[in-house]
């Protein structure tokens, strides 16, 4: 399964101790919140505005909220500080550092989590998720980045997730963070992922 998405990120490239940080390194909760998505129309694409930052030891947290139907919903997203780069300097995929399970996280933070889930499900048409569940959500990550991401810096970073990476079709999605704008945002690849992607978040 690793050689069909490496063969897959390839081609794509081919043809394209807890301290809250508010401030510089996170906006604050009086940010005025955004709609998650551009309508029915357009569920494409799924956006969240990072809120307050939390640094631990070897890893950033950052509560990620938006609107939906007038309700807030969110979740946490937790990043490595050290994710290398994917795409090597002559536009190769790097496979052995690109790749990584975890390197970033999506956590439940209470009932805007499930709300988000929710969201996701109907958005995406997927019928009878109402919960997000309890434990972390770890996708297999790809950087597709040329440098090492730096949490520090105000930038933009792409990735490709691959939600349940065992299953025969895993789901995929493009996910941007960009800590210069504050958000993050999931790019839908295919409809037809639709349902592994929202039955991953999903508590079943």
């Amino acid at each position: 399964m690793r050689q069909i998405i490496i063969i897959g990120v390839a081609a794509l490239l081919a043809a394209c101790g807890n301290t809250p940080k508010p401030g510089n390194d996170g906006t604050s909760n009086s940010t005025p919140l955004v709609s998650i998505t551009h309508g029915p129309k357009n569920p494409t694409y799924i956006t969240l505005r990072l809120l307050d930052r939390t640094d631990q030891e070897t890893t950033v947290s950052y509560a990620a909220r938006g609107l939906f139907n007038e309700d807030t919903v969110g979740l946490i997203v937790e990043v490595d500080k050290n994710i290398p780069a994917g795409i090597s300097s002559d536009g190769k995929v790097d496979e052995k550092a690109g790749f990584k399970t975890g390197s970033i996280k999506f956590i439940r933070s209470g009932e805007e989590s499930d709300r988000f889930v929710a969201a996701l499900s109907e958005i995406w048409n997927v019928n009878g998720v109402t919960r997000m569940r309890a434990q972390p959500i770890q996708p297999l990550v790809f950087s597709s980045n040329r440098a090492q991401v730096n949490l520090d810096k105000s930038s933009t970073y792409s990735f490709k997730l691959f939600f349940g990476a065992d299953a025969p079709v895993p789901g995929e999605v493009f996910f941007t963070l960009d800590t210069y704008k504050k958000t993050v945002e999931f790019q839908e690849k295919d409809a037809a992922y639709r349902s592994q992607i929202v039955h991953t978040f999903a508590e079943e």
